[in-house]
């Protein structure tokens, strides 16, 4: 028999949380960057353009990650700032 202490199915679950993360925000960025280089690539046609903008999500996302930034912030900026609005970002499904 195997027994595992709880310690280690923690740090099991942490490890397994953080990995998921990283593969939903990675899938969230490649959607947005497959739609701009299929939909906008007019617009982007300078090359490094589409990169560029992978590169600068990922540096928000560090931010976020890093604690400078929340996704209550983010959603009053986007709204105030660039008039958008994401549905199901509203202050109090977001502290849920």
């Amino acid at each position: 028999m195997v027994s595992i202490k709880q310690s280690d199915v923690n740090a099991m679950k942490q490890e397994a949380t953080k990995k998921g993360c990283e593969l939903a925000f990675n899938l969230m960025l490649a959607i947005p960057a497959m739609v701009i280089h299929d939909k906008f690539g007019s617009l982007m046609k300078k090359d490094g353009r589409v990169e560029k903008f992978v590169d600068l999500c990922m540096e928000q996302y560090k931010c976020y990650e890093e604690g400078y930034v929340g996704l209550e912030e983010l959603a009053k900026l986007l709204k105030d700032e660039a008039g958008v609005k994401i549905k199901g970002w509203e202050a109090e499904e977001i502290k849920r």
